[in-house]
C-alpha cells in the first residue's frame, strides 16, 4: 500500500519519546527533510505530538485533542515501547497486561517488526543503544520505512 501526499497535506506524527524528537534528529525530522529534498514541488505541513513516557492508553486519552483536532490528512503512530516492561525501570510504574496493550494498540494501528529484522543482521545496539530509543541509524531506518509507504 502506498499513500500519496498532495501539496498542502498535513501529516501528524504521534506517539512517545521516539516520536517526540525533541533532540532534533528523530525520524519525523528526517522524513520532513527527505520529503523536502525529494518533493520540493509538494510542500507538506509536518506536525508532531509525541510525548515522552506515553503508553498506548496515554495516547488514547489525548487522541481527540492532540491528533484529530488538528485535522491531519495522514497520521503516523509509533507508541508501545513504554508499555513493555516500563514498570521494571520506574518503581511507580504500572503493569499493562498483554491483552490491554493489544486492545489499545489495535484501536490505533498495528505494529511492524522492522527492528527485529534489522537486529537479526546487525547488533541491536546499532539501532537503539539503550534498547528503546533509536540511534541516528535507527531513526534513519524508521524514516526510510515510512517513506517507502508514501509517494
Amino acid at each position: 500500500m502506498t499513500i500519496t501526499l498532495r501539496a498542502g497535506s498535513t501529516v501528524m506524527f504521534t506517539g512517545d519519546s521516539i516520536t517526540d524528537s525533541s533532540l532534533g534528529f528523530g525520524y519525523p525530522r528526517w522524513i520532513e527533510g527527505e520529503w523536502g529534498f525529494r518533493h520540493p514541488d509538494r510542500p507538506v505541513t509536518w506536525l508532531t505530538s509525541g510525548v515522552a513516557g506515553n503508553k498506548v492508553m496515554d495516547l488514547e486519552a489525548r487522541w481527540a485533542t492532540d491528533v484529530l483536532d488538528t485535522r491531519p490528512d495522514v497520521v503516523s503512530i509509533l507508541v508501545g515501547g513504554n508499555d513493555m516492561g516500563w514498570h521494571t525501570y520506574d518503581p511507580d510504574g504500572y503493569v499493562i497486561s498483554p491483552e490491554a496493550f493489544a486492545a489499545g494498540y489495535d484501536r490505533l494501528l498495528a505494529a511492524d517488526g522492522m527492528f527485529a529484522q534489522l537486529a537479526a543482521t546487525t547488533a541491536p545496539e546499532h539501532w537503539a543503544a539503550d534498547g528503546v530509543h533509536p540511534t541516528p541509524a535507527g531513526h534513519a531506518a524508521l524514516a526510510a520505512a515510512w517513506l517507502r509507504l508514501v509517494a
